[in-house]
């Protein structure tokens, strides 16, 4: 690992231009966060599949993404960021090389990109820690979105429209309140059904300020005033 951060720090050195140029010295510098020098990421090649695959494993539609890493006790600024769905990871693009830098969220406790709030959360539905975006929360309260992929198998048969296979952007809700882990719908029932005898509080509390549960910013104001009773 060591050897892999060593060079990755030599290839940003060389780049130094506007951005990218601020970019890099961000990732080098959380290359080489922490006590062991390597624990919050590194770089690796990136290998193309076998076979083409139409589609995209990543998030967002670009690599030009505002983000924030917020570690312990400092937060680092990156503007060339996105995550593989199918790794379940962030990435960061190593200009001019065939090279890509993974953040490992050991140290990490939040990613901010374009707005949207990451965290490494533990699923016991899932077995482990998966990175799922928060929607809403409030204390032991939490709404997580899990963005992943599925791969559409094409057909080696000339005659139908999918020669390739085809990469799919899916997504699932998970639901935690206090020690209760679950996926489930993402609707307006399901939020208050969850809240058990303070829903129609917070019901009454979401029509009088006319909040949206569809409605990110408006629902974790209602998320908030839950926490609040």
């Amino acid at each position: 690992m060591k050897k892999i951060i060593g060079m990755f720090v030599l290839l940003i050195s060389t780049v130094s231009y506007g951005q990218v140029d601020a970019n890099n010295n961000t990732l080098g510098a959380l290359a080489t966060y922490g006590p062991d020098g390597a624990n919050v990421g590194g770089a690796s090649l990136v290998i193309n599949p076998p076979r083409p695959i139409e589609g995209s494993v990543y998030l967002f539609d670009e690599w030009r993404n505002n983000g924030t890493i917020q570690t312990a006790d400092a937060s680092y600024k990156l503007r060339n960021i996105n995550f593989n769905a199918q790794r379940n990871a962030f990435e960061s693009q190593i200009p001019n090389t065939d090279s890509i830098f993974t953040f490992d969220f050991t140290n990490i406790e939040k990613m901010i990109v374009n707005n949207r709030t990451f965290q490494n959360v533990y699923s016991p539905i899932d077995g482990g820690y998966k990175i799922l975006e928060v929607i809403a929360e409030d204390g032991k309260y939490a709404i997580y979105k899990d963005n992943y992929i599925e791969i559409k198998e094409g057909s080696p048969n000339p005659m139908l429209a999918q020669a390739n296979d085809k990469y799919i952007k899916r997504d699932s809700y998970y639901l935690k309140n206090g020690k209760s882990f679950k996926r489930f719908r993402m609707k307006k029932s399901g939020i208050l059904k969850s809240m058990g005898n303070k829903a129609k509080k917070v019901e009454n509390y979401a029509k009088e300020n006319n909040l949206s549960f569809k409605n990110p910013q408006q629902l974790q104001k209602i998320v908030s005033y839950y926490g609040s009773l």
